[in-house]
């Protein structure tokens, strides 16, 4: 580590950890700013993530801008993965045709010193474990709070436990459109909803919000629903999230940036946590390229410290939203069909009323069968 140290730093304009949507957004941006850029993800470069998201019309223009078409296709709706691939082979583009964007896989933040003058990072190598320093005039954090454990002000809970199980499967959907299943003694939801093309299935499991959720008992049973569905294995091992609302407490007022979830966290009930990510990211790099191009370090934090502000705004207005989704989600419960979920089949699981006139307002158009 001290080599490491004592070794040369590599300078750059930004540093971006985390390669989420928000995080890709973020580096696209500061790339089309002419900023050295380096981008660097924890996990490998292909996403995994089941997640049935909405694309709002504000990260649809943020997209845009980057020059991306409308990577839904035509549609507003479809899964985290398909955004995520989109994004990282935009990245993986750029990275072969700028000598000044750096994409790094497998690398992690191990240690972050800002300063008045920049941030001093030390990135770590997942395979190897070795160590080096890059010296970031700014970092963006798309990290979803993971920095947290690096001395980074902590988000703090604001609203209560809620566990959410998701899984994609290769079978093929024998309904149309979306369909669910609530328990009317336990209040859980399980929900269904046919994959891109109709080619698989995704399905949820929404507990309900409460301290007394058990994340490995509800993993069984999702898993239990899955095979009396006859769903088959999922592509990925089933996924539980806790996703209730985190939120920083202030604005940062340093040259770390933080964006999307390590700023705070909206409830899944919103849909609106990706949408939001890809614009702060796109906001946070336009708005560190203005602050770079400031002749006074004085003015460039100012800068700084006033987009770090904006998205903090953003954040607590969505948090708003969220507490009021969790509010009515009985009313949103009750509008599925009824039965005991550990006893149903195919023929049981359906849409509720009024479902599709709700669709075509929320998303532009019901789905279509292929």
């Amino acid at each position: 580590m001290r080599a490491d140290a004592e070794a040369p730093a590599q300078a750059v304009d930004v540093l971006v950890a985390g390669l989420g949507p928000g995080g890709c957004a973020a580096a696209l941006a500061a790339r089309a700013e002419g900023l050295s850029t380096l981008a660097v993800e924890a996990r490998g470069p292909e996403a995994t993530r089941s997640q049935l998201v909405l694309v709002r019309p504000g990260a649809q223009a943020a997209l845009r801008r980057l020059g991306l078409p409308d990577i839904t296709e035509g549609r507003r709706t479809t899964t985290i993965r398909h955004v995520e691939n989109r994004l990282r082979a935009a990245l993986v583009e750029a990275a072969q045709a700028s000598p000044g964007f750096g994409l790094c896989w497998h690398t992690s933040v191990a240690a972050l010193e800002p300063g008045d003058g920049g941030v001093r990072v030390t990135l770590r190598d997942e395979a190897s474990g070795a160590c080096r320093t890059v010296a970031a005039r700014h970092v963006i954090d798309a990290s979803g709070g993971r920095l947290e454990a690096l001395g980074r002000p902590e988000r703090a809970r604001a609203g209560p436990r809620h566990l959410v199980i998701t899984a994609e499967y290769a079978a093929p959907p024998w309904f149309e459109g979306i369909v669910g299943v609530r328990d009317p003694v336990t209040h859980e939801l399980y929900l269904l909803f046919p994959t891109w093309g109709r080619r698989g299935v995704i399905a949820y499991f929404d507990s309900r919000p409460g301290p007394e959720a058990d994340e490995k008992a509800l993993v069984q049973r999702f898993d239990a629903l899955a095979e009396r569905l006859a769903l088959g294995a999922p592509n990925q091992p089933a996924w539980a999230v806790d996703v209730a609302q985190r939120m920083l407490l202030r604005p940062c007022g340093d040259r770390v940036v933080p964006i999307g979830d390590a700023v705070g966290t909206v409830d899944v009930l919103t849909g609106a946590g990706m949408s939001t990510a890809i614009e702060d990211g796109a906001d946070a790099a336009f708005a560190i390229a203005a602050a770079q191009r400031d002749l006074s370090a004085a003015a460039e934090l100012a800068r700084t410290r006033a987009v770090s502000a904006r998205l903090f705004a953003r954040h607590r207005h969505g948090a708003r939203r969220g507490r009021l989704m969790l509010a009515v989600r009985p009313l949103i419960e009750r509008a599925w069909p009824a039965a005991a979920l550990p006893a149903i089949g195919r023929e049981t699981v359906g849409p509720p009323p009024l479902l599709w006139p709700a669709v075509r307002f929320v998303f532009g158009r019901r789905p279509q069968a292929s």
